[in-house]
């Protein structure tokens, strides 16, 4: 079995505890034929992925599992994984490396990518076969450096205007929320909804006595957003702040009631709402087992704020295919996705009364048998993988 022996601390700044017996010293060693490699999980081959104007606030998604490598005497450093893009004819020497990180995704919005494709020289409205692969390396030594296996897709983008038809990123801060007053930390982002022109998080806060604003940009208290003395920790008025010269506004009350709730911020009319929201959601569709009886949707289990699993069998003959409903019974709240959505993955669509449009199903399988399905209200995207 073929063995690298690792120097302490000059390759991999490893930290080993040694062990003396007679003089002898274990040598830490990489066993490179027992590496994992690491393995796209989102999206799956032959997806067809369409990049609308109309969407892009929506998320953009890729996965991939982490690589494993094995080492005796000693621990490992993590890996740092970059991925890369291209068209399908044309060499990796021409890939675009979209990130380089240590996380097992990579988060972009429509419009972001849509550009990255044009530069890439995808051709706006003509589907373009894609490939993409993850690299997996240990520090800067080559002979961890593993590959993936390249997945193949079929993207259609569009032609992009200037400027982007977006707001600027909105981040939520306040002892309420979970990080407290860090304006360094912006793991509280906002999601844009481009239709309603409106921002939405779903959060934690913490209860009363407690407050909350809004910033938009890492680690600067301006531009701010907050309210003024009549405001409210249900409604009011949103006050802006756009530099530090600026008068800081008022802080929005949290809800006397710890719990989840979700947070809206209309930045065009200036007004702000935050109402408690329900850790419920539910599967139905033909092809699931409650088939289109809303009395019997299938709930599913919360796994984080406005996140959702179930594994579920899903059938391969029905004619729609299956969504989400909020409450047992009730045909709204309901998500859905767009036209032109596949099965394996694809954006969320949502329906607040039975008075607005109804969102298209999620398609069924090509073959029956038992899925997880997950789905993410806070960044409106779903996934679907074989059990």
């Amino acid at each position: 079995m073929k063995k690298i022996i690792l120097l302490f601390t000059v390759i991999l700044g490893l930290t080993f505890t040694f062990v003396s017996c007679e003089k002898k010293v274990a040598e830490p060693t990489y066993n490179a034929t027992a590496t994992v490699i690491p393995a796209i999980t989102t999206p799956v081959a032959g997806t067809e992925m369409t990049l609308l104007l109309a969407d892009s606030a929506n998320p953009v998604i890729f996965d991939w599992t982490k690589a494993e490598y094995s080492i005796s005497e000693g621990v490992l450093s993590s890996p740092v994984y970059s991925l890369y893009i291209v068209q399908a004819d044309s060499s990796w020497d021409n890939a675009k490396e979209l990130v380089n990180t240590a996380e097992i995704s990579y988060n972009s919005i429509v419009f972001d990518f849509n550009n990255i494709m044009y530069e890439l020289g995808v051709i706006p409205e003509v589907p373009t076969s894609m490939k993409v692969k993850v690299v997996s390396v240990i520090g800067t030594v080559e002979a961890t450096n593993v590959t993936s296996e390249e997945i193949n897709f079929t993207l259609t983008s569009f032609e992009p205007p200037v400027p982007p038809p977006v707001g600027p990123p909105l981040y939520l801060i306040g002892d309420a929320t979970d990080i407290g007053w860090d304006n360094n930390n912006i793991s509280l982002e906002f999601t844009y909804n481009v239709e309603l022109d409106v921002y939405e998080i779903i959060a934690n806060l913490s209860g009363g006595g407690k407050f909350i604003k809004a910033f938009e940009v890492q680690g600067q208290w301006a531009p701010q957003w907050g309210t003024d003395v009549d405001g409210t920790s249900e409604t009011g008025i949103l006050v802006y702040r756009p530099t530090e010269d600026e008068p800081d506004p008022t802080a929005i009350p949290s809800p006397e009631e710890a719990g989840v709730y979700k947070i809206t911020f209309d930045l065009t009319n200036k007004v702000y709402t935050v109402v408690p929201f329900e850790q419920s959601m539910h599967i139905i569709g033909d092809a699931t087992d409650a088939g289109w009886d809303n009395t019997q949707a299938i709930p599913m289990v919360a796994v984080g704020i406005g996140k959702f699993e179930l594994v579920a069998n899903l059938s391969s003959s029905a004619s729609e295919g299956f969504k989400f409903l909020v409450d047992q019974g009730e045909w709204a709240p309901m998500y859905g996705t767009e036209e032109g959505a596949v099965f394996e993955s694809g954006v969320l669509v949502y329906r607040e009364t039975e008075g607005d449009p109804d969102p298209k199903s999620i398609p069924p399988p090509a073959v029956t048998g038992s899925y997880l399905i997950e789905m993410d209200i806070n960044d409106m995207v779903y996934t679907v993988t074989p059990q």
